[in-house]
């Protein structure tokens, strides 16, 4: 397309040089204004402002969950069972009435888990065979889905839903459960899981 327009013509392209944008004011000044709001320079502000804003956001977030996390790992007492805090993955979201759960869990440590010490079924005449390639891809599969849920040793994560903390039945100290008021800043409970 060239510069030049027949009068009465709308441009079929809008990008705000100064004559385009002249030539929209003659015809129809709405469309200028479209042009200056769709422009790249625009959309370029734009997006900026809403990626600081974003981020800031973000951040201020990231940061009150932070401090919430630090407020109980600095006032929480383990019950006497339990292992050095540091040795705990420590995972925390809120719940719906507004206090935050913590749940404390001792990751398994990487020489336990099944698939480096081999595997067999079970059979229906009590026999066993070893495990197939895929029944050993299988159970690697579980064992570091595990391991990601319950995180590392020394980690402070938080979860956007108390529902995706990890959990177990039963494991005693293994798994602490400790729940903080943030409104009056106080450990309400803390307590191991129980035992079967």
């Amino acid at each position: 397309m060239g510069d030049r327009q027949q009068p009465g013509r709308q441009p079929t392209y809008c990008f705000c040089t100064f004559q385009a944008l002249s030539r929209h004011s003659a015809y129809d000044p709405v469309a200028a204004i479209g042009c200056l709001r769709d422009g790249a320079p625009v959309k370029a502000v734009f997006y900026a402002i809403a990626l600081v804003t974003g981020a800031a956001c973000s951040q201020e977030q990231a940061s009150e969950q932070e401090l919430i996390m630090r407020a109980i790992e600095s006032a929480v007492q383990l019950p006497a069972a339990a292992e050095p805090l540091e040795e705990y993955s420590r995972n925390y979201a809120l719940r719906p009435d507004g206090k935050v759960i913590g749940v404390y869990v001792l990751p398994s440590p990487a020489e336990a888990r099944v698939g480096d010490v081999g595997c067999e079924v079970m059979l229906e005449n009590f026999e066993s065979r070893p495990c197939t390639d895929a029944e050993e891809e299988e159970i690697a599969g579980r064992e570091k889905a595990t391991a990601d849920l319950f995180g590392q040793a020394n980690q402070s994560r938080w979860f956007d839903n108390h529902r995706d903390l990890p959990m177990m039945d039963d494991g005693g100290c293994n798994l602490i459960v400790i729940i903080f008021d943030p409104q009056s800043q106080l450990i309400q409970s803390t307590k191991c899981n129980g035992e079967a």
